[in-house]
Parts: C-alpha cells; sequence; structure tokens
C-alpha cells in the first residue's frame, strides 16, 4: 500500500512539473528609459535602467548610466527602449569633466 501512494504522489509531482506555461505576460517590453543629454561627457545622452534589471555595472545613482554608440534615433528625452549592453574596452571610455554627477559607462550593442 505504502509503494502505491509512493507511485501516486511521484507521478503526481511529475505530471504537474512537466505541465507548460501557457500564459506568460510581459509587462513591461522595455528595460530602460533615456533621459536627456549629459552635461560631462560631450553629447553623451543618459539612460535609467528599470530597477529589475539584472547584471548591470555598480551604480549607486538610480541605474543612470552614460551610454556610448545610442544611435541618433533613440536621442529623444523620455524614450523608453530595450538594450542591450557591456562594459565598455578601455579604447570605448569617454573622458568626462567633473561639472556634474559623474555616472557609470556602458557601451550600447543593441536597440530597440
Amino acid at each position: 500500500m505504502k509503494r502505491i501512494i509512493l507511485i501516486f504522489i511521484g507521478l503526481t509531482f511529475l505530471i504537474i512539473s512537466c505541465s507548460e506555461k501557457v500564459t506568460e505576460i510581459i509587462e513591461d517590453p522595455f528595460n530602460a528609459t533615456v533621459l536627456y543629454q549629459g552635461m560631462d561627457c560631450g553629447k553623451a545622452f543618459l539612460i535609467q535602467f528599470n530597477n529589475n534589471v539584472s547584471g548591470l555595472p555598480m551604480n549607486t545613482r538610480d541605474n543612470i548610466f552614460y551610454v556610448i554608440n545610442l544611435p541618433e534615433e533613440y536621442k529623444i528625452n523620455g524614450k523608453k527602449i530595450k538594450v542591450e549592453y557591456r562594459d565598455p574596452f578601455n579604447n570605448e571610455i569617454m573622458v568626462c569633466t567633473a561639472m556634474g554627477p559623474g555616472y557609470p559607462q556602458i557601451y550600447i550593442t543593441k536597440v530597440e
């Protein structure tokens, strides 16, 4: 009797774990917002990532970054975008002044 109960419980867990989720709701397809042109790094823009974005470099300023390689058509204040990024290589880092708050830099590899 114990063996039948254990088999039944095992099959139940197997069936439940193999069931496929059919409905997946994407609440926010965007992961960042273009803020404005920063005052420190030439014509570079600042973007702010949503709080749920993982893998961002360490940043203590509300997930705000200077972006390198942002296409012109996305340089619109308040525009919601989805970006893929990486840390910039040494030869890609922008030289910035210390006139405003300092933000880390990221290199944009893809924008939607």
